[in-house]
């Protein structure tokens, strides 16, 4: 897993906020169903092994981050199931927030 290291927007969240949805939104047309469906069976499986405070899937340009917010491992699953997202091509990123999960366009 690799580290990333990134900076609160502070007074600027709000607007972060929408922007981020925005984009999310648009770029979700770009994915086919296969892709989004792939998506959401990492999101099934990160939620079978982990406990996490936030949960979701946001659509860049590409690639489609799955992220686990506050992430903590259930059990030896957990290990099972990141061995799995990095034998099937995914990227693993553990962060201060929590794990992403990338798939490549």
């Amino acid at each position: 897993m690799r580290n990333l290291e990134t900076e609160n927007a502070g007074r600027y969240a709000y607007a972060a906020s929408i922007d981020a949805q925005r984009r999310n939104n648009n770029n979700r047309s770009h994915y086919t169903s296969a892709q989004i469906r792939c998506a959401l069976s990492v999101r099934d499986l990160i939620d079978t092994a982990f406990s996490y405070s936030n949960l979701y899937i946001n659509y860049r340009q590409k690639f489609i981050a799955i992220k686990a917010e506050c992430a903590r491992k259930k059990d030896a699953l957990a290990h099972e199931v990141i061995e799995l997202f990095k034998t099937s091509g995914y990227d693993v990123v553990s962060t201060p927030q929590g794990l992403i999960v990338r798939i490549s366009k």
